[in-house]
């Protein structure tokens, strides 16, 4: 058996809002979703070839910090910096690490941790 991919699935008090905030910030797109009579229960949304699934569960509380963090790699982390600032999200300094990156982070709508780095060359 081989692995062949990893999709995280995010739950979500409203995949619409979150749908809508994965699309600004990250530049994701929809794959696939699935709509009740009033909202939609689930998306599957990729940005080049990172992928990830929203899926409603009303019962997700806000919290500053959820059990999951994502780590995105990006290729220009200061120009992604910049967009976020003037979107006038609400997102961190960028920093060094000790691992060598460069990074940021932010928070979506549920308070799931996201992290942007790129490898300082």
């Amino acid at each position: 058996m081989t692995l062949t991919g990893l999709v995280p699935i995010l739950k979500c008090r409203s995949v619409d809002r979150s749908l809508k905030f994965y699309k600004d910030s990250l530049h994701f797109i929809e794959i696939r979703t699935r709509k009740n009579t009033s909202e939609t229960e689930w998306a599957y949304i990729k940005s080049d070839q990172t992928y990830l699934m929203l899926e409603l569960d009303s019962d997700v509380q806000l919290q500053t910090h959820q059990s999951i963090s994502l780590y995105f790699y990006s290729d220009d982390v200061k120009s992604f910096h910049q967009y976020m600032k003037a979107k006038q999200y609400s997102i961190s300094d960028l920093e060094q690490s000790k691992y060598g990156l460069l990074q940021c982070y932010f928070s979506d709508p549920d308070g799931h941790k996201i992290m942007i780095g790129e490898l300082i060359k």
